[in-house]
């Protein structure tokens, strides 16, 4: 399949990055600014606050910094995903990188002024300072995983070398892959790469499935032992920076995030990844459910790893172009309410999508949205005129909703924990299934067998990664040697488990590895589904109004995630929560 090069798109289809820096170079004096920035803000942090004024001051510098290097991380992210083999794009992201370098250790050095104040001084100053006191503690937490100057230094400078697998990673997906050529059932010849993997997988061909399926798995086996090797030193990496900072494993370390940064780390404590993954694994029936009823609906005597994107929908999927799927969105989110409505109109008609897959872009990755407090959201979409990438984009569309939302305040708490962000987007999905599905005709028999794949995925597929690479972690942490057997039975173990129904009679194991997130990054899909289900629920059935909703995504920045949870009346310290969100997905099958 060719893709167009980017210029032929209608600009009415390609974000504009004007609207975050005019050029790239001021992109570079931006960089500058900075630079100058973080040199104020050590001086500032080089003494304990005495005062409220200086504590203000602390932090009001600190936020400022944060919202510069959100803005150099998003145009530098944007501008090199949708022209890969540029080389100033590249660039930019090395001095990213060394931007990035220099942060860490002035950020360390405020939580450490902050570490230092007692407790009774540090109330005192915070007392008058309302608007701060939410950002100014969480901060001072986290000095107990500060380390000296020296140190914080030598794990500044050898950042460039920890991120390393990352990059090795991402190369084996792109420039080092060298893509299968099939020809499909209706003559046209097709490189299958990871951007479009799956919707070959779709095809209604079964022997083509097969072969796609065949010949993407045996390129990606030929990188297995890089794979894994990579995988286990970017592990171990995360390993040591969790012992030298004091946290209890890899996990402790990463159940913290918010995106995007701004010095907020609102911890989920780690035994609510151990509840998520044993209250999945003790509902795994309707997963297994749904894999026998595909093998049903496909009239098949074995079901095939093949066999698993297929839609199970009967009547030809209907062609979409994007203004129609546009509207389709627009219309599914009426139960948020007309200003709901109203922003996300706003935001598609701002040049803040960019929409179709083409030469030199990213196309690994079917959707994202990244923001920055002081620019808000873009989302670099690949749209290709169907169902499935429909959702995508209302996927991402929620996202960026919840961005409009969180930034009305101010740039410290214009951010979302990892825990609770999925909530919006997954939300935004079930919406548009509900809408299509009140459509009728073909376009309602592919949105159910898309509601379907959405929970899915979402809830037990992204449970059994969580699973795995939650094994690879203590793996690694228990000093064992992480080696391409071990990883492959792992999976294997994971796969018997989840999904019993495929029979892999005489298939060649598959190797996973890690990732290009954080190692613990899965679980966040699983909260996200649960969540978002609840959320519907309580739409439906009025005990949560629209403007609710849309105050509880203004307030993600402003508090921890389990207290976000317990807003939409959930707790999930428990099993509950997730048995309610398998019972639900249980239900939906029954519409197949």
């Amino acid at each position: 399949m060719h893709l167009p090069p980017r210029t032929e798109i209608d600009p009415e289809y390609r974000f504009d990055l004007t609207a975050i820096f005019d050029a790239p170079a001021d992109w570079s004096a931006a960089r500058d600014d900075l630079r100058e920035r973080l040199e104020r803000l050590e001086s500032l942090a080089a003494d304990t606050p005495e005062t409220a004024a200086e504590l203000e001051e602390l932090l009001a510098e600190t936020e400022a910094c944060y919202e510069r290097r959100q803005r150099l991380e998003l145009y530098a992210q944007l501008s090199k995903n949708v022209n890969t083999d540029s080389e100033s794009a590249a660039d930019r992201e090395r001095a990213l990188r060394e931007a990035t370098a220099a942060f860490e250790p002035v950020a360390a050095a405020v939580r450490r002024a902050l570490g230092d104040l007692s407790e009774g001084t540090f109330d005192d100053l915070v007392e008058p300072l309302e608007e701060y006191r939410y950002y100014a503690a969480n901060l001072r937490r986290q000095a107990s995983h500060v380390r000296s100057p020296a140190v914080e230094d030598v794990i500044a400078d050898h950042e460039e070398a920890r991120s390393g697998s990352d990059r090795i990673l991402r190369e084996i997906t792109t420039a080092d892959f060298d893509p299968p050529t099939l020809e499909r059932p209706d003559g046209e010849t097709v490189q299958v790469r990871p951007g479009n993997y799956r919707t070959e997988l779709s095809n209604p061909d079964r022997d083509y499935r097969r072969r796609v399926y065949e010949a993407y798995h045996a390129e990606r086996n030929r990188f297995a032992a890089t794979i894994v090797r990579a995988s286990a030193e970017k592990l171990a990496a995360a390993a040591t920076e969790a012992d030298v900072r004091g946290y209890d494993s890899i996990r402790d370390r990463d159940l913290r995030g918010t995106y995007p940064e701004s010095g907020l780390e609102p911890a989920l404590p780690e035994p609510v990844h151990d509840t998520i993954l044993e209250a999945v694994r003790a509902n795994l029936e309707p997963y297994h459910r749904a894999q026998r009823v595909r093998r049903e609906k496909l009239g098949l005597e074995r079901l095939r790893p093949w066999d698993r994107r297929v839609s199970l929908a009967d009547p030809p999927e209907p062609d979409l172009d994007y203004e129609e799927s546009r509207e389709l969105i627009l219309e599914s989110l009426a139960p948020l309410g007309e200003e709901y409505v109203a922003r996300a109109r706003a935001f598609l008609d701002d040049r803040r999508i960019d929409v179709y897959p083409t030469q030199d872009k990213r196309t690994d990755i079917p959707a994202y949205c990244p923001s920055s407090a002081a620019d808000g959201a873009f989302v670099l979409a690949n749209f290709r005129g169907d169902v499935r990438t429909t959702f995508y984009v209302a996927h991402e569309l929620g996202h960026a909703l919840a961005v409009a939302y969180n930034r009305e305040g101010p740039t410290r708490y214009a951010t979302c924990p990892t825990a609770v962000c999925e909530i919006p987007s997954i939300l935004h999905e079930l919406l548009l299934a509900e809408h299509c599905l009140e459509r009728g005709g073909a376009l309602a028999a592919h949105a159910r067998n898309r509601l379907v794949e959405c929970i899915a995925g979402n809830l037990y597929r992204n449970a059994r990664t969580a699973a795995y690479n939650h094994a690879l972690a203590t793996t690694v942490e228990s000093g064992e040697d992480l080696t391409v057997e071990r990883a492959r039975n792992a999976y294997a173990d994971l796969l018997e488990e989840f999904d019993p129904v495929y029979d892999r009679d005489g298939v060649a194991d598959r190797i996973e590895g890690i990732g290009l997130r954080i190692p613990y990054s899965s679980y966040q899909y699983v909260l996200g589904a649960t969540g978002a289900l609840a959320v519907r629920d309580r739409l439906r059935d009025g005990t949560l109004a629209a403007d609710e909703y849309r105050g509880f995504l203004g307030r993600t920045g402003r508090r921890p995630p389990l207290e976000s949870f317990a807003a939409l009346d959930l707790d999930v310290r428990s099993h509950d929560p997730f048995e309610r969100a398998a019972a639900t997905f249980d239900g939906y099958l029954d519409g197949l």
